[in-house]
C-alpha cells in the first residue's frame, strides 16, 4: 500500500514504504522587497513533531533558522502549549494545505536587532547593569523579603507571591525572591514574571539553562521548595488510588543527594565529612580557585564576595541548663582583600558585642539575653585593622568585617574555637577617642566614637554612660546611640554616636559639647531591658519622644520600616519640643516620609512662633488622641506597641495618658536612662 506525498515542487510521487506521515517545516526564501528595510529577515518554524527521549522526557522541537540571527524568545510556559508540542504522527499528518498556506503567508518576524542582540534583551535603565545588581546584593540589604533566614516553602505559599511587587520563583527545588532582581533582568520583568509563583525549572531549562542561577540569585535564596505530604487515606486508598502515593516511591541517588543538601542548606549546617587520607588533606583545607577566578578577583575592587566555604560552628557547653542561649551559627565570604565573618544568633534576640585583634588573633564577643560568648579565630593569614561591625536586628546576623594584610585569597578561614556561654554580671568600660564632630541644631552636637579596642555593637533601645571627672568627682550621664545614617559622615560601622544636648548649667553637657576630633572619653555599658522579641507581631507602633528623648526612637524606627515579618503597617512618631529649632533629625524625617508613607511624623511645640501652624502645647489627651483610639488599640488584627521617651515627668504622663487611651500595659515600654 503506498501514499500520495507533495515534495516542494508540488509534484506527487508515490512511496512504497510504511505509512508515516513527516512533521510540516515552514521555512521562507530572502524575498526583495524594496519597500521593506534592509535587514535580514528570517522566520523560525518550530516542527510539529516531538519525539520522546530516553529519559522520559520530549525533545527539543525542531528549529530552523538562519545563522545570521537566532530565534526569539519562546512564548509564555504553559501546559496548553505544553500538550500541544508533542503532536502525534497522526495528527501531524491531518494538517491540510489550507492551513499550511495560513501559515506560510504569516508576516515575517525580525528575530536579531540593529544593534546585533540576538537574544532580543531589552534596554536596561542606568544603575541596574550587573555589576550594580552585584553591589545591591553586598550592601546589607535583605533581598530575600524573609529576613534572610532560610526556610521552606510551600507551592501554595510559592503561590501566593506571583506579583511585580512581591514575586517569588522556583528552579529545582529552590524558591528566590526576584522582587527586586526584577529591574535587572536583561530579557526584561515581563520575561522573568513567566515563572512568577510557580516552578519554572521547566521554563528556564528552556529559555537559558547555561545562567547560573544559583550564584546571581545567592542574596534573593527564601529556601527549598517543600511538597505536603499525601494524607494515609489517600495514600492506601486501594478502591481509589491516588496519584501522591507516587511519592512513596524510593528516590534515586541524585534525588537523595539534592534533598540532603537542601535539608542541610535550611539548618545551615555544613555536612559531615569522611574520614579522610592523608593524600587527600589538602582538598579539605580548599583548593586554590582557578587561574580564571583569581585573575578576576584580584584585578577588581568592586566590593564582590566571592564565597569559598562556608563554615559553621556553635558553641559547646557541658551544662545543658535550659536557660542557656541558643547555640551560635556563622559563615564567611572573602575577597582577596577583605573577610567577612556572619554570626546567626536568632531572629529577634537583640544581639549586642564587639570585635577586636589582640597579637594577630581576632576575638569576637557576642551579647544576647545577658549571656556573653566568644569566638576566637586564628586566621589563615593576618588580618589588619580597622575592623566593621553592624548587625541585622530581625534575623539577629551579626556581622564582622576584616581587611586582609596581603590581597590574596585564602584556601581556608584558619582555626576557629568558641567559648561557654557566661552571664553578664556587669558592665564593661572602653575607652573611645573622637572621631567625628557635627552639630544637629543650635544647641546639640552628635559625637562619634571610636572604641580604642575595636568596634562596639550596642543592641537597639539600649544605653551607654559616659563618665568624666569634675572637680575630683565623677559626673555620669546617659546616652542612646543614634546609629549609622543619621549624621552627614556617613555609614562609619566602627563608631558609637551620641547625641549631646548642651546646657550652660549643666554638669557634663558643656565639656562634652565642646570635645574636638582626638580628644578621649570613657564610656560603659550596655544598660538597658528592652526586649525586641515584644515587636514580633507588632503591625502598628506608636513612638512618643521629647527632646533628645528621640534618640532610642531613631533605631526603632529603621527596624520597624524595614523588618518584612510580618510588614509593619504604620509608625507614629508624636515628637514633643520646645521651639521649632530644638527639633532633631527634622530633614531626615521628612525625607524618610517621602520614601515610605508609612511614617506619620507630628510635631507639637511648647512655646512656637506666630508662624508655627502644627500642633501646639504640652503632653496631653487631646494630641494622644489624634491617632491614638480605643478603637485602633482593640483591633486584634494588626497588634499594637507604644514606646515613650523623655524627661522623667514626660514619661510618666505618657505612661498614664496610653492607659487611659485604653493600652495595655504590657503594650508599653518607656526608656529610662
Amino acid at each position: 500500500m503506498s501514499d500520495t506525498i507533495q515534495d516542494e515542487g508540488g509534484t506527487a510521487t508515490r512511496s512504497n514504504s510504511l505509512k508515516i506521515s513527516l512533521p510540516t517545516v515552514l521555512c521562507t526564501e530572502a524575498i526583495d522587497n524594496p519597500t521593506l528595510p534592509d535587514t535580514n529577515s528570517f522566520m523560525t518554524s518550530e516542527s510539529k513533531l516531538s519525539l520522546t527521549s530516553c529519559l522520559g522526557t520530549p525533545t527539543s522541537p525542531l528549529r530552523l533558522s538562519s545563522p545570521k540571527s537566532l530565534p526569539a524568545s519562546p512564548k509564555p510556559f504553559t501546559k496548553g502549549l505544553q500538550s500541544r508540542s508533542n503532536i502525534s504522527l497522526d495528527e501531524s499528518s491531518q494538517l491540510t494545505s489550507e492551513s499550511q498556506t495560513k501559515i506560510m503567508n504569516k508576516p515575517l518576524i525580525n528575530t536579531g536587532s540593529a544593534t546585533g542582540n540576538p537574544r532580543n534583551k531589552c534596554v536596561l535603565q542606568p544603575g541596574h547593569s550587573l555589576m550594580d545588581w552585584i553591589r545591591l546584593g553586598n550592601s546589607g540589604k535583605d533581598l530575600t523579603g524573609v529576613g534572610g533566614r532560610i526556610r521552606p516553602v510551600t507551592p501554595a505559599e510559592l503561590a501566593a507571591h506571583s506579583t511585580q511587587k512581591d514575586a517569588w520563583l522556583a528552579i529545582r527545588g529552590r524558591v528566590y525572591n526576584i522582587s527586586h532582581y526584577l529591574a535587572y533582568h536583561p530579557g526584561g520583568p515581563e520575561e522573568l514574571m513567566r515563572g512568577a509563583g510557580i516552578d519554572a525549572t521547566e521554563l528556564f531549562d528552556k529559555i537559558h539553562p547555561w545562567v547560573n542561577y544559583d550564584s546571581l540569585l545567592a542574596k534573593c535564596l527564601v529556601g527549598p521548595l517543600r511538597f505536603d505530604r499525601p494524607d494515609a487515606e489517600e495514600l492506601f486508598d486501594i478502591t481509589n488510588p491516588s496519584p501522591k502515593s507516587d511519592r512513596l516511591r524510593e528516590p534515586s541517588k541524585a534525588q537523595e543527594l539534592v534533598r540532603k543538601s537542601m535539608e542541610n542548606l535550611a539548618n545551615c549546617i555544613t555536612p559531615v565529612r569522611k574520614k579522610i587520607t592523608a593524600k587527600s588533606e589538602e582538598n579539605v583545607k580548599g583548593s586554590p580557585p582557578s587561574k580564571i577566578m583569581q585573575s578576576l578577583i584580584q584585578s577588581s575592587d568592586l566590593p564582590v564576595s566571592i564565597s569559598r566555604r562556608a563554615g559553621w560552628g556553635q558553641v559547646e557547653t557541658k551544662d545543658k541548663s535550659k536557660d542557656l542561649p541558643s547555640p551560635l551559627r556563622f559563615d564567611w565570604i572573602q575577597t582577596s582583600a577583605k573577610l567577612t565573618i556572619s554570626i546567626y544568633t536568632g531572629p529577634l534576640v537583640n544581639p549586642g558585642g564587639s570585635a577586636r585583634i589582640t597579637d594577630g588573633v581576632l576575638f569576637i564577643e557576642v551579647a544576647t539575653n545577658g549571656w556573653l560568648r566568644t569566638i576566637k579565630l586564628v586566621p589563615e593569614e593576618a588580618l589588619k585593622e580597622p575592623l566593621q561591625l553592624r548587625v541585622y536586628s530581625e534575623s539577629g546576623k551579626v556581622e564582622v568585617i576584616a581587611l586582609k594584610a596581603a590581597s590574596k585569597v585564602w584556601k581556608n578561614i584558619g582555626e576557629t574555637t568558641y567559648g561557654a556561654a557566661v552571664p553578664i554580671s556587669s558592665p564593661r568600660s572602653v575607652n573611645c577617642r573622637v572621631m567625628h564632630v557635627e552639630r544637629v541644631s543650635h544647641d546639640t552636637t552628635l559625637l562619634a566614637l571610636c572604641p580604642e579596642t575595636g568596634p562596639v555593637l550596642v543592641p537597639l533601645g539600649y544605653h551607654v554612660r559616659v563618665h568624666h571627672r569634675v572637680n575630683d568627682k565623677e559626673c555620669v550621664r546617659s546616652y542612646t546611640p543614634v546609629g549609622d545614617h543619621w549624621d552627614r559622615f556617613g555609614s562609619d560601622l566602627s563608631a558609637l554616636k551620641l547625641t549631646v544636648k548642651r546646657y550652660d548649667t549643666g554638669a557634663l553637657s558643656p565639656h562634652l559639647a565642646d570635645l574636638r576630633a582626638g580628644d578621649s572619653l570613657t564610656l560603659s555599658g550596655p544598660y538597658g531591658n528592652f526586649q525586641l522579641q515584644k515587636l514580633k507581631q507588632v503591625k502598628i507602633i506608636y513612638l512618643i519622644a521629647a527632646g533628645t528623648g528621640i534618640t532610642p526612637m531613631l533605631g526603632l524606627i529603621k527596624f520597624m520600616l524595614t523588618r518584612s515579618n510580618p510588614r509593619c503597617e504604620r509608625v507614629h512618631l508624636l515628637f514633643f519640643n520646645k521651639t521649632e529649632e530644638d527639633i532633631l533629625f527634622r530633614e531626615h524625617f521628612e525625607e524618610i516620609a517621602k520614601q515610605d508613607e508609612r511614617l506619620n511624623t507630628i510635631h507639637i511645640l511648647s512655646t512656637p512662633t506666630s508662624s508655627w501652624t502644627g500642633y501646639e502645647g504640652r503632653i496631653k489627651s487631646e494630641i494622644l488622641s489624634k491617632v491614638i483610639t480605643n478603637e485602633s488599640v482593640s483591633r486584634e488584627e494588626k497588634p499594637h506597641f507604644a514606646c515613650v521617651c523623655g524627661p522623667t515627668e514626660f514619661t510618666h504622663t505618657a505612661i498614664d495618658l496610653l492607659k487611659s487611651l485604653g493600652v495595655k500595659e504590657d503594650y508599653v515600654h518607656a526608656f529610662i536612662g
